[in-house]
């Protein structure tokens, strides 16, 4: 069920309202400033310009906007107050005071007090009395009378004193005079009469309004404030430390009664002072003075922290701050609150005088009610201001008073196009079914489990709750949609865009709509607009009947006046005040916005802000703030704007839509418009940090406004710029950490996406006519994706993305929108999917792309870069396997009136098409809104053919028509430019050639004419052919002129001297031409309907195409130059391929025959036109593939290079039969056809192919210690594969059927095959004898890890259990249904079966008795798994969608896993059973935590499959596809479970107790190189405000400490030396090993703790392998790999040497004393290595340790002789000798060293020694390919078998040597040695080596050459030791 709702919010939505009500409020901290002008000129220029964008930056991650509102700003000059030049903006600026308490969540009023209080305003309005009191007093002179009398006039209908407007009408100077004069004279004459108020026996009454009179501004502004609230005002009291003796003792008195009453009223946090230091000789502040600098620092500093901590305690529990947990009600909440709002302004309004509807509605609506019938929906209907809105508000009021006290009423409204929900049909109902499902607390979430934002789901989900309504007796259920005609139609809607709206309502629910179309012009279905049109249930307000009379705005001049003229009235009045330019930009802008603008916004584009003490005039089409609030203010009581609460944000709108229309008829044109919306977008996304260029741009002067606090973060330190989140704002400076933040989208690189983005930025983006700007900002950019779905919905994206189709047709937009669409099911269920989704349909495109910086290929990086820093479990693919999203058929057009089209071409704008009709007429149509647009009106006959020339930029079209003309038009400007008369017959064909300077026309007179553009006259005419030209070509690259004519004949024209340079002769007359767009290809159309491809160059005839069955009408060569379409007269257009000559693929019919075809540039789409079907296609080669079992599938190719290199596409490979993972989970063996193809799943990449087999391949497995592979196959052969060699090492032949299955046991020795014949064979692998013969069930086959049992069924109801130790132990068990799936426990003890009987069966393996049943499944159990150390869990799946966790030893469910929508195929258990994951055949794979029995992710394959595997430690997800040659690998980023070493033989005796976890889990991997990712913090600062919801993952202190400088190694050591060395050499070797492991987690956290590392380079989000050479073989091309150098690793059965070590204290020391650190530009790598612990190494292998060399001993060495050891007497390891130094033990020669440097340890695979048989516990020598000059003195020492999990990356450079008291920096000292050991090796072996291994010594020198010294640091040496020489650390490593 779902969790319960505060009642409030449940009433709320439910419509039961009231003035109590809290509504959300909007996110903003709006702050009115209170002070005089030129006393705190630079405190309020501090605050405007520092501590608002300080502030600012703080709440940005809130979504919090900081604004402060300053009066006084753009007023001009210091000394003149803005009343002075408007006395009535006092109204104004007390009304801002109201609405900023009204919006903000915290502090809304601030007031800077100092030493005086200001002068008086010129009152608006006088008391008749205290007018006359004023003319009578003894101060006022004739003239100020007269002045007075002047400017106040006399209100008739009330007893005061008007001041005049028409101050406004005379010049600026002429009236400031006046009205200085004039305040003047009332502030005397007020003086004066309140002081002789007592003698004159004034009443006290009229002595109060005096004093109110005499109020100046601040005094009015703190007396509004206070009245609000004294909890959100701060007072900033300003004292100066020597005071100015000069005062007004009034003055002064009034001063401190406002301090007074501020600190009385306010507490201690909301008030401060500070003090001015200096003298008072100087009034203003000055910033160049020291003192005052001082000063404003101080002030700066103390009002920040006192905002900030007011505002912190403000909105700490606010709820609308608050993310709740309840997002959904959250949503719907704040989404009916916008519309309630709405409501209530229309209620407020009470427009409506009288009307007949609500009262006949109301009749005809009970009579159905009470009648218990069915009914439509109501409609009302009228034009503009007819009444509709006020009638709905009226009958929302009222429908509650219509029934009695038992019906509850629930009310629903929404006004149509108000904001983003309500603008869409499909988010409309969303919201409606989610809001419904919330009011009847429906459960589930208020979302089905099945839920799918689809049209069809969401239709028939509305239906249903309606069906749910009606069973509920006792409620009504009413939704009102305002304006139903504004709702967008898309092409997501069903049948047509109102489909959705019922034609049969219950009785208790009632659906009334508004609209301004008439409801038979509405998109109804025909059923729907016959059951409408009734007039029971239509109102027509036009009609006399139903007249509505509403309530006359007192602004109406005349009395009875329409709506439409009082709309254009007020607009006339607007423009009288404030002038047309600065209206008509206000309006404009307002008109652009889709749901309103901010005032902020608007501030930015309408007030200059280049000098703060500059008159900015409304005249000149500028606002200040002063300004704007008056026109707002004065709009909004005109009835013309209103302010909208949505999202957060206050938005400033038309109240009407008729407003805007107004507004575009009288400001706008197109080209207006476009330059708005670009301006518009500017604002969101500003293209340039230089304001000038925005300045050039607009026509008005705009430049950043000091305003938006939000879009003014300064480029001062690196951490505020890549923290900034909002929009408008650019900082070219990221982290120090992320050199690469901008990679993906240098655009928008910058821009954390908000709400406000995703709702309105977008619309201007994409009507500015910047198409490629809008598609990587916004509908092609992940970020914007991201954030519209998780700030909205998967619906609404999918609306704006359908939104965004009705005006533009491209390839990229159209592969986002049906990836969208196809993964909208499981967006709806699961967002966060939205990254793998993008990943797993484009990243095959974008790979096969040629280029990496495609828009497509920076989607996918972005969507990698975002789940590579998601911080909890994700499923991410790593390899592509979905086909192109994009369906064949994109788009159809139907055209009217053209005829038939001959002609088509693409008009430069790509988004028109322009045809040539039989009128004469050339038209252009809209493409995806199937609109005409204009028609070319010039030929008097049909147009017979046109072309768009090849510079698109300069727009040019060409015509030639039937009239014998050719004209030549600018497309955008719709204007003619030529008129060519070259011709007496039909124009044929038209081109343009040398850079569009020649116009080439053809004609059926046999000429061709060339024409100058500029001039217009006759260069040159063409009268080489016998007969009609037919058609003419210029090849562009070449400027050559190919025509075509009925003489059988092609010519090819030079057109620099119009010369014959090729004649091509036909066999039948010419009738269309076509070349390639490489000018290599000719395609000819002759007149006996054959086709040919001819070379251009030489006229070779290569290829006839044939296929076509009717005659051709046109021809075209697609841009990929390989394809050409053809059109038929059968309807038909035809594919053929010109390189191969064949026919590839026959496109649908049309309603005529194929008259044009045109293939758009990069072959995005395919035009057919067939009769006035015009019809787009998908036509981009996406075929072309990598084959996906290349060695190099990420390599990029070109298009030409794929169709050179695979003529026949990758669909042909076989599918996939079945898969093997190794025991170690590092490669995959797969089966397809009669190969087999070896991967490395961490990349993942494919080594090789194995083939060998004669038939196809049915099943394989990999041996448990991995060093062969057992393919079995329908040529009943089993072979042996040594995976080293890659070679077939055994055959064996001893089936005579097919062979099913094949397992390796656990010793690696033994096989087991089974056959079709029911014959079960054991025998040797490495000899193929013949052990045992089995007979029985074949299909489904295991055995035990103690290798004493074998199980096997066929899927009946039985069992066979056999014994591999004794011929006559078996067993059989049983089920009352088939067995479905079994498994043996890793322990060898027990066997669990499920069957279709829907219960598991646990079976003791020994002896088949029967332990336990588990039962709870509802339909048949389909698969069960175990984990490796967790004996008693098993899981298991099951038909009935479920998965259930058992406890094994009680029997009993421990969790049922719910998830799923279908029934459960498969499941899978981690090693240490803590992460399980399920497939289904919903598609769908789910990873579960199976401790608490939650769903982690998911992941929507979109294709069945029939079987997956999952690695140790689950990274790795493989999946098999049905009947597919691709096999997904997918990635669990951040994968929970802990990495269990299984062992390589498990024999009866060893118990799996004994296997334990390698230690804690490692750090987790990066699916991108760090050049391509992001930092953890940006990563946080991006996107952390969209996925909190959904991850507990924030900024901690661990990266806080990211930027500090890392603490040295040296300290941490002395702070984790807690063991001696006495307490580990006690220690066995495993538990050695464990203790280091644990070890070096704890110095690696305390590491962290103080200095948090670097994260490392890595390729790819995988674990390397365990063996040395094969890390170095995968990352030979890897240009990271100097990250990697200095890496450490100990083997678990040698560590233990080195804790016995008598001079290590602890591990520790082992590890910093071996460990070698070089630079970052190194390109070598080290490693740490040992000889195995044992005694029977070979006598060369013991010699080759002790050997030196000599330069005449360079081969023959006397072994005995150099060693001095006995054969019997083995030494310890060398790693113990060197670092003891033991005492007796001579110095090494420079001979041994230099051997000891040629010679060194490999690990297991080595790259020299490949065709040697090997033992993997075995160790051989290497010799050195490049032994260095300068020899050091300690061996480079490998340890073998190392774990990579427990490698950890040292962060210091000091090496301290055991023997040497020197230190080094990326080098080691040679100590005892007194000469540079340095020798250059013989001639003769470098030749030879050089010779043999030319590859590697490629590889090798440029690290060599990278190398670079470090000088050492000079230490104190030891008197024993000779100057040590230094040896390059670089110089001594092999790699």
């Amino acid at each position: 069920m779902a969790a319960p709702i505060d009642e409030s919010v449940l009433n709320a939505l439910r419509g039961v309202t009231s003035a109590q009500t809290r509504l959300p409020k909007p996110l903003l901290i709006k702050i009115y400033v209170a002070s005089l002008k030129q006393e705190f000129n630079q405190e309020r220029r501090m605050l405007l310009e520092l501590v608002g964008p300080e502030l600012q930056t703080l709440y940005d991650d809130r979504q919090i906007e900081l604004e402060f509102v300053d009066m006084h700003f753009g007023t001009g000059v210091l000394e003149v107050n803005q009343l002075e030049r408007d006395p009535y903006l006092l109204h104004d600026f007390l009304n801002e005071i109201d609405i900023c308490h009204a919006h903000t969540k915290s502090v809304f009023f601030m007031v800077l007090v100092g030493d005086g209080i200001g002068r008086l305003p010129l009152p608006t309005h006088v008391d008749d009395d205290i007018f006359a009191a004023i003319l009578a007093d003894p101060l006022t002179t004739p003239d100020r009378e007269a002045l007075l009398v002047k400017w106040y006039e006399k209100n008739s209908p009330e007893t005061q004193r008007q001041l005049k407007q028409d101050y406004r009408l005379l010049p600026a100077d002429a009236w400031l005079g006046e009205s200085q004069q004039m305040q003047k004279t009332l502030e005397q004459v007020l003086q004066s009469l309140i002081q002789g108020a007592a003698a004159s026996g004034l009443s006290a009454d009229f002595v109060q309004r005096l004093q109110q009179l005499r109020r100046t501004q601040i005094e009015r502004e703190v007396k509004q404030a206070m009245a609000h609230s004294s909890e959100k005002i701060l007072a900033v009291f300003r004292e100066r430390a020597a005071q100015c003796s000069k005062k007004d003792v009034e003055a002064s008195e009034r001063l401190r009664k406002i301090k007074d009453e501020l600190t009385m009223n306010l507490s201690t946090d909301n008030h401060t002072t500070l003090v001015v230091p200096g003298n008072a000789t100087s009034e203003a502040i000055d910033p160049d003075n020291e003192d005052h600098e001082s000063y404003l620092s101080k002030f700066k500093n103390k009002v920040t922290d006192k905002l900030r901590l007011l505002i912190e305690a403000h909105i700490t529990n606010d709820p609308d701050v608050i993310k709740g947990r309840k997002k959904t009600v959250q949503e719907i909440f704040h989404e009916h609150a916008t519309h309630l709002r709405i409501l209530r302004e229309h209620v407020e309004n009470d427009a409506l005088v009288e009307s007949r509807v609500p009262q006949q509605l109301r009749q005809n609506l009970m009579a159905n009610f009470r009648n218990g019938s069915r009914h439509a929906p109501y409609f009302i209907c009228g034009a503009d201001g007819s009444g509709k809105s006020s009638i709905m508000s009226h009958l929302y009021g009222q429908v509650s008073s219509w029934f009695g006290a038992s019906t509850r009423v629930h009310r629903m409204i929404r006004f149509a196009k108000a904001t983003p929900r309500s603008a869409y049909n499909l988010e409309l109902l969303r919201v409606v079914c989610q809001q419904i499902s919330i009011i009847f607390n429906i459960p589930e979430g208020y979302l089905p489990k099945d839920a799918s934002f689809d049209p069809l789901y969401i239709n028939t989900w509305f239906q249903n709750l309606l069906r749910r309504i009606e069973d509920m007796g006792n409620d009504v259920m009413f939704l009102f949609i305002d304006d139903l005609h504004l709702l967008n139609p898309l092409d997501c809607d069903i049948v047509t865009a109102l489909s959705w709206l019922p034609t049969s309502l219950p009785w208790n629910v009632q659906i009334i709509c508004s609209s301004t179309t008439p409801v038979e012009q509405l998109k109804f279905t025909p059923m729907q607009r016959d059951r409408f049109k009734s007039g029971e249930y239509q109102f027509d307000l036009n009609l006399g009947d139903f007249a509505t009379q509403l309530k006359i705005p007192p602004q109406c001049i005349p009395g009875e006046v329409s709506f439409v003229l009082y709309v254009e009235q007020q607009f006339d009045g607007l423009e009288r005040h404030y002038g047309r330019q600065a209206v008509g930009s206000l309006a404009a802008y307002i008109t652009c916005s889709e749901y309103g603008l901010t005032e902020t916004e608007l501030l930015e584009l309408l007030m200059p802000t280049d000098d703060p003490e500059s008159l900015i005039e409304s005249k000149a089409g500028h606002f200040s703030f002063a300004t704007f609030k008056k026109i707002h203010r004065e709009m909004d009581t005109l009835l013309l704007l209103h302010d909208k609460i949505m999202s957060g944000k206050v938005l400033i709108q038309w109240r009407h839509n008729y407003c805007a229309a107004v507004a575009k008829r009288r400001y706008m044109d197109a080209q207006r418009t476009r330059s708005l919306h670009s301006e518009l977008a500017n604002l969101f996304f500003p293209q340039d940090e230089d304001e000038s260029t925005l300045e050039n741009e607009s026509k008005c002067s705009e430049t950043k406004s000091i305003i938006s606090l939000k879009d003014r973060e300064r480029e001062k330190d690196s951490l505020s710029a890549a923290s900034a989140a909002s929009a408008g704002r650019k900082s070219s400076s990221t982290h120090h950490n992320d050199d690469t933040s901008t990679f993906y989208n240098p655009i928008a690189a910058d821009v954390s996406y908000s709400m406000r983005h995703v709702e309105e930025s977008w619309h201007h983006l994409m009507r500015s006519d910047d198409t490629t700007r809008f598609k990587q900002i916004a509908v092609c950019n992940f970020d914007f994706l991201l954030a519209a779905v998780q700030t909205v919905s998967i619906s609404y994206l999918r609306c704006l993305i359908e939104h965004v189709r009705c005006y533009i047709l491209d390839r990229d937009i159209e592969l986002i929108y049906y990836t969208i669409r196809k993964s909208s099911d499981v967006l709806t269920r699961d967002p966060m999917q939205l990254g793998s989704q993008l990943i797993s349909w484009l990243r095959p495109i974008a790979e096969h792309d040629d280029d990496d910086n495609s828009l497509l290929s920076m989607t996918v990086r972005s969507a990698t870069a975002w789940c590579d820093g998601y911080a909890v479990p994700l499923l991410v693919p790593l390899t592509g396997w979905l086909p192109v999203p994009l369906p064949s058929q994109i788009r159809t057009m139907t055209v009217t009136g053209t005829g038939v089209i001959r002609a088509v071409c693409l008009a430069p704008s790509k988004q028109h098409l322009i045809l040539a009709t039989n009128s004469g007429d050339v038209q252009q149509w809209h493409i995806m809104s199937n609109s005409l647009e204009y028609i070319f009106k010039g030929h008097t006959a049909a147009v017979t053919c046109l072309l768009v020339a090849p510079q698109p930029e300069q727009e040019l079209l060409l015509t030639g028509s039937e009239d014998n003309s050719v004209l030549v038009w600018h497309v955008s400007l719709r204007e003619r430019r030529r008129h060519i008369n070259a011709h007496t017959a039909p124009i044929t064909g038209v081109a343009a050639g040398v850079n569009n300077t020649l116009i080439i026309s053809s004609s059926e007179d046999a000429t061709i004419a060339i024409t100058d553009l500029a001039s217009g006259k006759l260069r040159h005419r063409i009268t080489y052919h016998r007969g009609p030209v037919s058609g003419i070509l210029v090849a562009g690259a070449c400027d050559v002129l190919i025509s075509g004519s009925h003489d059988r004949t092609i010519c090819v024209w030079n057109l620099e001297n119009f010369t014959l340079l090729n004649t091509m002769h036909m066999t039948s007359p010419v009738l269309r031409i076509d070349i390639s767009w490489n000018s290599v290809f000719l395609l000819a159309l002759c007149e006996d309907n054959a086709l040919y491809v001819r070379t251009l160059a030489t006229g070779k005839e290569l290829h006839t195409l044939k296929g076509h069955k009717s005659k051709i009408r046109t021809i075209s060569i697609g841009k990929d130059s390989q394809r050409c379409v053809v059109g038929c007269e059968d309807t038909r257009a035809l594919i053929y391929d010109m390189h191969s000559g064949k026919l590839i693929r026959s496109m649908p019919p049309n309603p005529g025959p194929v008259t044009a075809v045109h293939a758009m540039d990069n072959d995005d789409f395919l035009i057919t036109v067939g009769g006035n079907k015009i019809t787009f296609y998908s036509f981009r080669n996406e075929e072309l593939y990598v084959n996906p079992y290349s060695r190099h599938p990420r390599r990029k190719r070109s298009l030409k290079r794929h169709a050179q290199a695979q003529r026949s596409p990758s669909t042909t490979l076989p599918p996939i039969t079945c898969f093997d993972l190794s025991r170690d989970s590092q490669q995959m063996a797969i089966a397809s056809g009669r190969s087999v193809h070896l991967m490395r799943i961490n990349t993942p990449e494919y080594q090789c192919t194995l083939e060998g087999h004669a038939a196809g391949v049915s099943c394989l497995k990999f041996a448990p210690n991995g060093e062969f592979l057992a393919t079995g196959s329908e040529d009943r052969f089993v072979l042996i594969w040594t995976l080293a060699l890659g070679e077939i090492s055994n055959t064996f032949k001893g089936h005579t059927a097919p062979v099913v299955k094949v397992v390796v046991l656990m010793d690696s020795l033994r096989v087991i095959s089974t056959d079709r014949d029911s014959m079960l064979l054991v025998w040797m692998a490495n000899s193929g004898n013949l052990l045992q013969t089995i007979q029985g069930p074949y299909k489904s086959l295991a055995v035990t890890n103690n290798m004493r049992f074998a199980a096997s069924t066929n899927g009946d109801n039985t069992l066979k259990i056999w014994s591999l130790t004794q011929e006559d132990e078996k067993y059989s068990v049983s089920h009352s249904d088939e067995i479905t799936c079994f498994e043996i426990s890793a322990d060898s003890a027990h066997i669990i079966t499920g069957s279709r009987d829907m219960s598991l069966k646990v079976w003791q393996a020994t002896g088949g008795k029967l332990s336990q049943v588990l039962v709870g499944h509802s339909d048949a159990v389909t698969c069960v798994a175990v984990s490796v150390t967790n004996k008693t869990q098993v899981l298991s799946g099951s038909k009935d969608t479920n998965l259930i966790l058992w406890d094994l030893l009680t029997g009993e469910e421990v969790h049922t896993l719910a998830g799923h929508l279908g029934p459960v195929i498969g499941v899978k258990v981690s090693a240490d059973g803590s992460t399980a994951v399920s497939g289904s055949d919903d598609k769908t794979l789910i990873v579960w935590e199976t401790k608490r029995g939650l769903a982690l992710t998911s992941l929507q394959m979109h294709v069945p499959f029939t079987h997956f595997d999952i690695s140790l430690e689950v990274s790795r997800v493989l999946v098999q596809l049905v009947d597919s040659y691709n096999l997904p690998v997918i990635c669990l980023h951040n994968t929970p479970a802990q990495y269990v070493k299984l062992p390589t033989y498990s024999g009866p005796s060893k118990d799996v107790e004994d296997l334990r976890p390698q230690g804690p889990k490692r750090q987790m991997k990066r699916l991108l190189k760090k050049e391509v990712s992001l930092d953890t913090y940006t990563w946080q600062k991006k996107y952390g405000h969209l996925t909190s919801s959904v991850m507990m993952a924030q900024v901690d202190e661990r990266l806080k400490r990211r930027f500090s400088v890392s603490a040295s190694m040296e300290e941490i050591s002395k702070i984790a030396e807690t063991k001696t060395g006495a307490s580990q050499a006690n220690l066995g070797p495993e538990q050695a090993a464990l203790a280091q492991s644990q070890h070096f987690d704890q110095l690696e956290a305390l590491w962290n703790k103080r200095s948090p590392p670097r994260r490392r380079h890595n390729a790819g989000l995988s674990r390397q392998t365990s063996l040395v050479e094969d890390r170095l073989e995968s990352s030979d091309d890897d240009e990271y790999q100097d990250e990697r150098a200095g890496m450490l690793s100990a083997s678990y059965d040698h560590i233990h040497l080195l804790a016995r070590l008598p001079g290590i204290r602890s591990l520790h020391d082992a590890w910093k004393t071996n460990s070698l650190r070089v630079s970052r530009t190194s390109r070598a790598k080290f490693y740490v290595s040992t000889p195995p612990h044992s005694s029977n190494h070979s006598p060369i292998q013991q010699d080759r340790q002790d050997h030196h060399r000599t330069k005449d001993r360079a081969t023959h060495i006397d072994r005995r002789a150099i060693t001095g050891q006995s054969a019997d007497r083995v030494s310890p390891p060398d790693l113990v000798r060197d670092l003891l130094g033991q005492p007796g033990q001579s110095p090494e020669s420079p001979q041994r060293i230099s051997l000891r440097q040629l010679l060194h340890w490999p690990s297991l695979k080595s790259h020299l020694w490949r065709n040697r048989q090997r033992n993997c516990q075995s160790l051989e020598p290497q010799i050195r390919l490049h032994p260095p000059e300068q020899i050091q003195a300690t061996p480079i020492i490998m340890v073998e078998n190392y774990d990579v999990r427990n490698v950890r990356q040292l962060r210091t450079d000091l090496i301290l040597h055991p023997q040497t008291s020197r230190a080094s920096f990326g080098h080691i000292e040679v100590a005892g040695s007194g000469e540079v050991l340095a020798k250059k090796p013989s001639a003769f072996s470098r030749g030879f080596w050089q010779r043999r291994w030319r590859i590697l010594r490629r590889k090798s020198s440029p690290r060599s050459d990278s190398t670079r010294r470090i000088p050492d640091i000079p230490k104190p040496q030891s008197s024993n030791t000779a100057p040590d020489s230094t040896a390059n650390c670089n110089d001594c490593v092999a790699q």
